[in-house]
């Protein structure tokens, strides 16, 4: 039983420093690792190539699918460059599990060393994230030499081996339960090492192994379409397309596992153990997946868009539909339903955000159109849960549930702002553009992205720091309004220097440009407000003006 317990908590710790080096390279680098997978838009190379580096760094090629499944849904980047994304990014989780199956344990005490001492040591927010990623690594090795040691014992148990033989006697079984182990996960790579693990100390078989690895590669290319099932259909063919050509490679490769491990056995390479199999047969079946997946790219994708049902989308106005009246007797559930309606209606003004650079850059009137409805949408739904959450505020209620009526509030009262901002200023020098026929120059486009990708970023800061009331969180969100303000900084002054050297295109649009920038800092003040109710309950304000204001 001691034995059962030992093997749950390695997977569990594997599970965990996956998840620590994922998050602290997402809070590190997050904004440059998005834009990187943005930018590769149009290009086949550079879009491949982005997938495989996130996922590499992020030890993630589902959440580098999420990522570009998002992208892909909110037009940021096309399908087909989502769709390369992910097939670069299962490369890069496979050249991750080569790295982390080297015998390097001894390093797990040192790197947990490093993470934890440089984690408590410092109190900046990047290197906090950095530190978290090298403790996660320091778990993950720790985890592998753990599992090792307990699956050789396990071999010694003769009723457990003889339901492992059973297994092994079905393939087909074996490898759909590795699809519901990475299912249970989140985290194909954890199953591949569970294989190496369980293959190095002899619990299973070299080809069990091999089963495992084609179940994990089938159930990592499953969670991403299982996750954007009523998504957006952009967002769902990508990542169909992906498990489609995943679920024919897997199959393809399936009959001829045997002639796999011949093929290994005849090699006789040196240094080169049973362990290591797994990995190279797992990075092997990706390159090759990959390569299919790019020369026959436009026809899965045709076929994935053809399978898939059109979102059904109507002109009806948005209504509030969580704000559940039976719930006001429990002030809890109330908040709790509030809360969801103020996430719709987060997404509604984060759609608003998004569509700002497209309106701007193309013109597209038919585009502004919409946001200006959704403006409407917004509105609706803020003065519902206005009225829905003054309801609740006439009861007496706890100081705790009373703080989060009042920051549920502040939340959608920012979100409203952002919407009245992009309506009733940006969309009209939009209008304005469009009519007198401006152009940006060059450069003043490419400053006016810059400054609206770093505010789409914080945007989705914002809401998981609302959701999540994290410190650290809002912590990193506050500190993005410095940035902010440099990028527009910046831009204000070679905005200038356009104008004194006489540039036509400057010229036309100074005041259009000047009024963007602008709108787009006073989008990203409310944003990080959002912040304030979280760093205010933890009691660390950041030395700033408000700090007074906030504190009486």
């Amino acid at each position: 039983m001691n034995v059962f317990v030992e093997l749950l908590g390695a997977i569990a710790l594997l599970l965990w420093g996956l998840r620590m080096v994922r998050t602290g390279v997402m809070r590190a680098y997050g904004t440059e690792l998005k834009r990187l997978a943005s930018r590769a838009e149009g290009r086949i190379v550079p879009a491949f190539l982005a997938g495989l580096s996130v996922a590499a760094l992020l030890q993630s090629s589902t959440a580098t699918a999420m990522i570009a499944a998002s992208f892909s849904g909110q037009g940021v980047v096309s399908v087909a460059s989502a769709f390369l994304i992910m097939l670069g990014a299962d490369i890069g989780t496979a050249i991750a599990v080569l790295i982390a199956s080297q015998k390097i344990t001894i390093l797990a005490p040192f790197l947990l060393c490093i993470g934890v001492f440089g984690f408590l040591s410092t109190e900046n927010s990047k290197r906090r994230s950095i530190f978290r990623a090298f403790s996660g690594l320091g778990m993950i090795l720790l985890a592998l030499s753990i599992i090792s040691n307990t699956a050789t014992q396990l071999s010694t148990l003769d009723g457990f081996a003889t339901i492992v033989g059973v297994f092994e006697s079905q393939p087909l079984i074996m490898m759909f339960f590795a699809v519901l182990l990475t299912y249970v996960a989140h985290s194909s790579l954890a199953i591949v090492l569970l294989a190496i693990g369980f293959i190095t100390s002899g619990f299973l078989t070299i080809d069990s192994g091999l089963y495992l690895v084609l179940g994990a590669n089938l159930g990592g290319a499953a969670l991403p379409v299982v996750a954007n099932w009523n998504a957006k259909f952009k967002a769902r063919v990508p990542v169909t397309a992906n498990f489609m050509i995943r679920l024919i490679g897997v199959f393809a490769v399936f009959p001829f596992v045997g002639q796999v491990i011949e093929a290994y056995g005849a090699l006789s390479v040196p240094y080169l153990s049973p362990a290591m199999l797994p990995p190279l047969f797992h990075l092997a079946l990706n390159i090759l997946i990959a390569l299919v997946g790019l020369i026959f790219s436009s026809q899965i994708l045709r076929f994935a868009s053809n399978i898939l049902p059109v979102n059904i989308e109507g002109n009806k106005e948005i209504e509030p539909r969580h704000l559940d009246q039976d719930a006001l007797n429990s002030p809890a559930t109330a908040i709790a339903c509030a809360k969801r309606e103020a996430l719709i209606m987060a997404d509604i003004t984060q759609t608003m955000v998004l569509s700002v650079l497209p309106v701007l850059r193309e013109n597209d009137d038919d585009l502004r159109r919409k946001v200006v409805k959704m403006d409407d949408d917004v509105d609706r739904l803020f003065n519902a849960i206005k009225l829905y959450m003054a309801r609740i505020l006439q009861d007496e209620l706890s100081e705790r549930d009373t703080q989060k009526a009042l920051d549920l509030l502040s939340f959608t009262a920012n979100l409203e702002h952002i919407g009245d901002i992009v309506d009733g200023s940006l969309m009209e020098l939009a209008s304005k553009k469009s009519a007198l026929q401006l152009q940006f120059s060059d450069e003043g486009q490419a400053e006016i992205s810059k400054l609206h990708e770093a505010v789409v970023t914080n945007f989705d800061l914002s809401v998981n720091t609302f959701v999540s009331e994290d410190e650290e969180l809002a912590r990193l969100l506050h500190s993005k309004k410095a940035e902010i303000r440099e990028i527009e900084r910046k831009s204000f002054g070679t905005h200038l220097d356009r104008i004194g050297s006489g540039q036509p295109d400057s010229l036309g649009t100074s005041s259009l440009h000047i009024d963007v920038l602008r709108d787009l800092k006073r989008i990203n003040s409310h944003l990080t407000a959002i912040a304030y109710p979280v760093l205010i309950a933890s009691g660390r304000f950041p030395k700033v003006k408000w700090k007074r204001k906030y504190a009486r």
